[in-house]
């Protein structure tokens, strides 16, 4: 990395750190454990002073701070049109508390519940970068998250052609939000029983006019969506609705596809990932934002030339060097 690389990247962390109030001094301690994917407590005595910093500010404060670092680096790269990708993915737990962050879970291989980490990026090219992160109460209801993202794409002034939605956000009251936001979105639908019909009906593809009927705040409302109904794309009938009418229907998959990136995200993003058996919210939503800002770094300078786990492993190098020389 060269010398201003460096500065860039240790002032990433420290502007997120400081923002959190987490003092400095842990910023190696926790690239060690990202670049060994192990816990704090295996590699230092500091895990209890560390928590109790992370501890003392609150779940909505993070994702806003998370937020607040890459703003300013995605407005200085002036992106042309983007899509956003939205997912959800989970991380076990193995005890037997309970909590209102804690979403139950079978037991089976010991997992007795999960928490759910909701993730946007910024789909451009072959690079995703992550843009907003939350970790989801029992109960959540995702279109609050989804008008939230798509009032910071409008701060950011990003053009966004695309929001893409996989089957676990499909319901009328989704679809409401992206209208009032006046988002266009592309959501993978569940084949529910009238839509199996409806495939099994036609011979072509086609797009019809659809009706969502949901309750919200105990009233009754309909959403109103088209449906693409997709005949035989690799061997597979889809399914999707969305508010984007494109002549060949065939495409809707072309371009649902794209939207798989973010599950590579996920993957590479384990890579670095800080384990945890605390069941404080607050600082497991720390340590998944980490891993989640050290991919934003990569892929905003380093993808090209280092694997995530090198560039992740690179820094932590770096930092101890630094440390050692006392230097900034």
């Amino acid at each position: 990395m060269s010398s201003k690389t460096k500065k860039q990247c240790r002032g990433e962390f420290k502007s997120f750190l400081k923002n959190l109030s987490v003092s400095q001094e842990y910023a190696g301690l926790i690239l060690e454990a990202s670049s060994h994917g192990t816990y704090i407590e295996t590699i230092s005595n500091k895990a209890d002073s560390l928590h109790y910093n992370i501890a003392k500010g609150y779940v909505e404060y993070s994702d806003k701070e998370f937020y607040k670092v890459v703003k300013n680096r995605i407005q200085k790269l002036h992106l042309g049109v983007v899509d956003i990708v939205v997912d959800i993915t989970s991380e076990n737990f193995y005890g037997k508390s309970t909590g209102l962050y804690l979403h139950n879970w079978t037991g089976e291989k010991g997992v007795q519940a999960k928490y759910h980490f909701l993730v946007a990026g910024i789909l451009f090219r072959n690079k995703i970068y992550p843009v907003y992160v939350a970790i989801l109460p029992i109960g959540s209801f995702k279109s609050k998250y989804l008008g939230r993202i798509c009032e910071l794409c409008h701060e950011m002034n990003l053009k966004v052609k695309l929001m893409k939605l996989d089957r676990g956000f499909y319901s009328g009251e989704v679809i409401d939000e992206l209208e009032l936001k006046g988002m266009n979105y592309l959501i993978f639908a569940k084949k529910s029983a009238l839509f199996k019909c409806m495939l099994e009906a036609t011979e072509k593809s086609v797009i019809v006019k659809h009706e969502i009927k949901y309750k919200k705040d105990k009233s009754s409302h309909k959403a109103l969506t088209d449906i693409a109904l997709v005949k035989n794309v690799e061997g597979y009938d889809w399914v999707f609705a969305t508010n984007v009418f494109l002549r060949d229907a065939r495409k809707y998959v072309e371009l649902y596809r794209k939207r798989w990136s973010i599950e590579t995200m996920f993957r590479v993003h384990d890579e670095a990932k800080i384990k945890s058996k605390s069941v404080n919210p607050l600082i497991r939503l720390f340590y998944f934002m980490i891993s989640m800002l050290l991919l934003f770094i990569w892929n905003l300078s380093f993808k090209e030339n280092y694997t995530f786990k090198r560039f992740v492993i690179n820094l932590e190098q770096m930092l101890k060097n630094i440390d050692a020389s006392g230097s900034c």
